[in-house]
């Protein structure tokens, strides 16, 4: 009969064994806040998708931007005095017709060299002072994307948004080992600690809104998503809400497949499989909002700060994909180089046929060199 030395397991050997634990995570926390700049691929898709959207918000809402933000909108001003806003998110409050289409005008600009990602370090914080100021002026008609972008602004003066994909990466490339070493520690750190701000805004925005809706009882009961799919104020397509509320199960599976997702969401972060799951299941969730509920910029928004919490693997296999369909969908494009008239095209044939040289002519020519 074999006699093993084996201990038995208990709490005591379990934290003899691992006694160093604690010291060994703090020390690799350390080094993720201090050695690289995280998820700098993500924070880029972050940058050009969320630009992109409040360009398009700013360009769509031109021809009615003086009645909403501008001069014309002088009777929302008490609102605006309980609100509070200082300078210079105040600044268009009593403003004129002029100053305010060159604030306008100019934060158009700054959204495409946001986009961009030129000079970064210095457009964000002006960007954000210029499209907030201009939110400002009627809060009432905004939506949660509205505040939650001037929030993701806010993290992103501290991160380095153009890191990747951008003229201010293009310009460090060109540069070379002149730029190899301008990065520096207390830089990386405020990178990191906007990235993990972001994220937990993420997390407690879904967090909070899944369980403020699973206190309600249509929630529970898995009826609430046939009112928005149905409501007059958020239907885009009739025929597309009429068919998703004409199913007693769709509407039930739709109801608690929202709150699921978004409760779950801050705990499915944890595992890179799981993570992929929660990712893919509330990018679903926004496309469903943006298109049957006709929100695209609050789900377009809450998507682009979904992409930093997607591998920069991913990202860098997505982006080489487009380019290689990009540069064969080009190849396929004819170019069409100059406007040649049917006789002109049948002179350049006969110009282009090889002509006939008597033999008596070829052979007292000399041969050619070329």
């Amino acid at each position: 009969m074999e006699v093993t030395n084996a201990q038995a397991p208990s709490i005591r050997n379990w934290l003899s064994n691992n006694k160093n634990a604690p010291a060994h995570l703090v020390s690799k926390i350390a080094d993720w806040f201090v050695f690289n700049r995280n998820a700098d691929y993500g924070l880029a898709v972050m940058r050009i998708a969320s630009g992109t959207f409040i360009l398009g918000w700013l360009l769509i809402n031109v021809p009615v931007a003086n009645q909403v933000w501008g001069p014309g909108s002088a009777f929302w001003d008490p609102y605006r005095a309980v609100l509070g806003y200082k300078w210079p998110l105040d600044i268009l409050r009593d403003a004129g017709a002029g100053f305010f289409w060159g604030w306008y005008s100019f934060a158009i600009l700054l959204a495409v060299a946001f986009i961009l990602g030129w000079r970064a370090r210095l457009i964000t914080p002006v960007f954000f002072i210029f499209y907030t100021a201009i939110n400002a002026q009627n809060t009432a008609i905004a939506d949660g994307g509205n505040y939650f972008i001037r929030i993701m602004l806010i993290y992103m003066i501290f991160a380095d948004i153009s890191r990747r994909w951008s003229l201010d990466a293009r310009r460090k490339a060109i540069r070379g080992s002149q730029a190899a070493n301008t990065d520096t520690q207390v830089g990386t750190v405020l990178h990191n600690l906007a990235l993990c701000l972001i994220v937990a805004q993420l997390c407690l925005v879904y967090f909070e809104a899944g369980m403020y809706k699973v206190q309600g009882s249509m929630w529970q009961n898995g009826v609430a998503m046939y009112y928005p799919i149905n409501s007059e104020a958020y239907g885009v397509f009739p025929w597309l809400s009429a068919l998703l509320s004409s199913n007693t199960w769709v509407v039930v599976l739709l109801t608690y497949f929202t709150v699921i997702v978004q409760i779950a969401f801050p705990f499915l972060l944890f595992n890179r499989i799981t993570r992929r799951i929660a990712l893919i299941s509330i990018l679903g969730m926004h496309i469903g909002i943006a298109v049957v509920m006709g929100l695209p910029f609050f789900s377009g928004i809450m998507a682009s700060a979904d992409a930093v919490l997607v591998s920069a693997g991913t990202w860098i296999a997505i982006g080489t994909w487009l380019g290689i369909k990009s540069r064969a969908l080009a190849r396929r494009i004819p170019i069409v180089k100059d406007h040649i008239r049917p006789e002109e095209c049948a002179d350049r044939e006969l110009a282009a046929e090889p002509q006939r040289v008597p033999e008596s002519e070829a052979e007292n020519r000399e041969p050619s060199l070329v």
